[in-house]
């Protein structure tokens, strides 16, 4: 018995936007068919990359390349940010434009709603899709039926009703289950970005020809994940620390011991980051400031066509060549205040009175984290993470003292999401 639908007769004749499960170098390609150049505009004729042993004469044009559309669609949000285990909610909008007397009729299919989330690096040289969602149309929009004139063919293609259409819709981004799963989104230098579109596609099928195009269009949004508050911003198991201990320049024989930590992994864009900070003094200086600097590291994985050959087992397709950028992006310095009250005054300068030799102090203090941050993990050519640098000082010219702690940064969005209804 044959698995026959009409969906995979019109995949097997049609084509797709977007293939389940496609290798890198054809996600790749089929993410530059549909998004244009930089400035978002299609080559003239463009198609969509083949399915199998389609031929030149069978391959699916994109109707939006086309001279004059038959079928023009556009997608309308009611916003452009959107979390996991919400609503994408807005407007359809399908123009099926009046045929002269020297073209054929055209049949369109139900339409397709997608959320497809990718990242680039080499100004979009090189591109990986990582999440991706669907719904057909007439599942999100209960007026699809009023495209059509008749019953579907065996196909699925309807006779539509030429004019312009406006279908509301509501697509629900669900928490498993997808393709991937969101990251939120950052742009963290010229060249590297993390995107998101939502997307309407519709299949049409000209009558007396029997040729086929797909005509899309989509915005940028945002997309990102659902996690629960509680296990994100409840206390690690062990407080996550780091130490050093050396000799000063002029401090003599004894060190001074440095201890810093943070009571969990995962931090939120905008706060306030609070650090305990524990100093033994044994030299023979005073320490005098506190430095805490967060360091972003971005790391680019870009593909090796020498190595990533496809269906090869002489080669790692995953080989690829690695650059890491480093940028400081926020810092924050606690100065020594004074350290005994001046006679005649009710306060002293400062809060902090540094750590004089053979003491030892203990305190906390704070860094704004920024509120443009986000911890990104690997999926294929991007990875961005975050790490705290905490460093005393007794001077200008003695030695630095430092540690450094990994930390984790989310976006508030992801544990308190704005309401959203179908």
């Amino acid at each position: 018995m044959h698995d026959w639908s009409p969906e995979k007769a019109s995949l097997s004749r049609h084509g797709t936007l977007l293939t389940a499960n496609a290798t890198p170098s054809r996600n790749a390609a089929e993410l530059k068919s549909i998004l244009g150049n930089s400035n978002a505009r299609l080559k003239p004729g463009a198609s969509i990359i083949p399915v199998g042993a389609l031929s030149s004469a069978e391959s699916t044009s994109l109707e939006q390349a086309k001279p004059r559309a038959r079928v023009e669609v556009d997608v309308i949000p009611e916003t452009n940010i959107f979390v996991q285990g919400g609503y994408i909610n807005g407007t359809i909008k399908i123009r099926i434009r009046p045929r002269s007397r020297t073209e054929s009729e055209v049949l369109i299919s139900d339409g397709k709603i997608r959320v497809v989330g990718f990242e680039c690096i080499q100004n979009e040289k090189e591109r990986h899709t990582f999440y991706q969602q669907s719904v057909s149309l007439a599942d999100a929009s209960p007026s699809a039926e009023l495209l059509f004139d008749a019953p579907p063919d065996n196909e699925g293609f309807y006779a539509a009703k030429e004019g312009v259409h406006v279908l509301p819709f509501s697509m629900y981004l669900v928490l498993e289950g997808g393709e991937g799963t969101p990251k939120g989104t950052i742009s963290p230098h010229s060249g590297i970005a993390i995107r998101y579109i939502v997307m309407i596609s519709v299949k049409v099928r000209e009558v007396e020809t029997d040729r086929r195009s797909i005509a899309h269009f989509y915005r940028d949004c945002e997309v990102w994940p659902r996690l629960n508050p509680s296990a994100m911003l409840s206390p690690a198991a062990q407080p996550i620390r780091g130490s050093a201990a050396k000799s000063l320049l002029m401090g003599g024989s004894g060190k001074v011991g440095l201890t810093a930590s943070l009571h969990r992994m995962y931090w939120v864009a905008g706060q306030q980051g609070c650090v305990k900070v524990r100093i033994i003094n044994k030299s023979k200086k005073t320490i005098k400031n506190l430095t805490l600097t967060l360091l972003r590291s971005t790391v680019a994985y870009k593909p090796n066509p020498h190595l990533d050959v496809e269906g090869s087992d002489e080669h790692d397709a995953d080989a690829c060549q690695t650059s890491t950028v480093q940028k400081q992006v926020a810092e924050c310095v606690l100065e020594m205040g004074q350290r005994d009250h001046t006679r005649g005054h009710a306060t002293a300068k400062g809060w902090w009175a540094g750590v004089r030799p053979e003491e030892t102090s203990e305190f906390c203090h704070f860094l704004s984290i920024p509120s443009d941050a986000i911890t990104i993990p690997r999926a294929r050519l991007l990875e961005i993470a975050y790490n705290l640098r905490v460093t005393i000082s007794a001077g200008p010219i003695a030695s630095n003292i430092h540690v450094v702690l990994p930390i984790r940064i989310i976006n508030f969005l992801s544990i308190d999401p704005p309401p959203s209804f179908p």
